[in-house]
C-alpha cells in the first residue's frame, strides 16, 4: 500500500513515463476513479483489497491445480462476498471505477479483473489481462510463487471475472459469438494477455464512450486527456478530443488537435475531411468573435 500523498493528475502521468512492468494497475485506476471523485481516498480502497487477500491466503492453496486454484479465486470474489457483473445498469459510470466497485461489489469485467488481479498478486500468482473483443477477460499462468501439483499438466486458466467462472476454449467462442453478434471469428490471440498500458487504454476508452453517449463532454475531455497522455501519437484519440472540444464550443482548441493530426500524418486517408473540418472549425471562431 502506498502512503504517498494523493496527487492524481501528477501520480498518472509520472507511472506512464516508466515501463509498462513498473506501473501499479490499482493506483492507475484509483487514479482514474479520482477525476470523478476528488474526496476519493486511496487507503479506504486498499484496505478493503487487503481484506479479500488476507481470506484468499485462508481458502487457497497455491500449491494445487491452476484450474482448482482459479476456480477457489473465483468461488472466494463471486459466491461469497459477491463481486458480479452489473447487467441491469452496465453503462453505470461507476462500474468503471474501482473505488465504487469495491463498495458495490458490482462492476463491468475489466475493473471487476482488477479486483483478481490485486488479490491473485497478493498470492503470488500470475495473473494477467486478456483484451478479449468485447469483454475483458483473465488469464492465471504458472509463473510467480506458485508451486503447481507434480503432474498438473495444464499451463493457462482462463476466468472471466463478470460471471465468476473458469472458461474453456470453447465457453470463449460462445461468449464471442455472443459479444461479436457472430460477425467476429474466434482466432488464439484473442486470449493472449495484454500490458498495463491496453489495460488502462481500454478503462478509459470505456468511460469516454459512456461520458460521451451521455453528452457529459466536461468528463469526456479529461478522458481523452488521460488517453492522450498514454499515447500523444494516438491519431484517433486525437480526432476524438477534437470533437469533444467541438461540443464545448472550443473550437480554436479543436482545430489546433486536427492540424496536429495532419501534421504528423499529412498523406492520410481523410485528410481533405479533416482540412474540411479545420475550416469549418476557424469560421466557428469567427463566427463567436464577431
Amino acid at each position: 500500500m502506498s502512503t504517498a500523498p494523493f496527487e492524481p493528475e501528477a501520480e498518472f502521468a509520472a507511472m506512464l513515463m516508466g515501463s509498462d512492468e513498473a506501473i501499479d494497475l490499482i493506483r492507475a485506476a484509483l487514479c482514474i476513479a479520482a477525476e470523478q471523485d476528488p474526496e476519493l481516498k486511496p487507503e479506504d480502497s486498499y484496505r478493503r483489497l487487503e481484506q479479500l487477500a488476507a481470506r484468499a491466503r485462508v481458502q487457497i492453496d497455491t500449491s494445487q491445480s491452476l484450474d482448482t486454484i482459479a476456480t477457489k479465486l473465483c468461488h472466494l470474489l463471486y459466491r461469497q462476498v459477491g463481486f458480479s457483473g452489473d447487467s441491469k445498469d452496465y453503462y453505470n459510470p461507476e462500474n468503471s471505477y474501482l473505488n465504487r466497485v469495491l463498495e458495490t461489489r458490482r462492476g463491468i469485467p475489466i475493473s471487476l479483473a482488477l479486483v483478481y488481479i490485486s488479490v491473485g498478486e497478493a498470492l503470488g500468482l500470475c495473473i494477467e489481462g486478456v483484451g478479449f473483443p468485447g469483454h475483458f477477460l483473465l488469464k492465471l499462468s504458472v509463473a510467480g510463487n506458485v508451486q503447481v501439483v507434480e503432474g498438473d499438466q495444464q499451463e493457462v486458466v482462463i476466468i472471466d471475472p463478470f460471471a465468476g467462472q473458469v472458461l474453456t476454449i470453447d465457453d470463449c467462442k460462445d461468449l464471442l459469438a455472443v459479444s461479436s453478434g457472430n460477425t467476429l471469428p474466434f482466432k488464439s490471440e484473442f486470449l493472449e494477455s495484454i500490458g498495463k498500458r491496453a489495460i488502462l487504454r481500454r478503462m478509459l476508452g470505456n468511460l469516454k464512450a459512456i461520458y460521451t453517449n451521455r453528452a457529459d463532454f466536461e468528463q469526456a475531455l479529461s478522458l481523452c486527456d488521460r488517453l492522450l497522455l498514454l499515447d500523444k501519437d494516438s491519431v484517433q484519440d486525437r480526432i476524438d478530443r477534437a470533437g469533444v472540444l467541438e461540443q464545448l464550443q472550443c473550437y480554436e482548441p479543436a482545430a489546433q488537435d486536427l492540424e496536429q493530426v495532419l501534421s504528423n500524418k499529412p498523406t492520410m486517408q481523410g485528410a481533405q475531411a479533416l482540412e474540411r473540418k479545420i475550416a469549418e472549425l476557424r469560421a466557428q471562431v469567427k463566427g463567436k468573435l464577431h
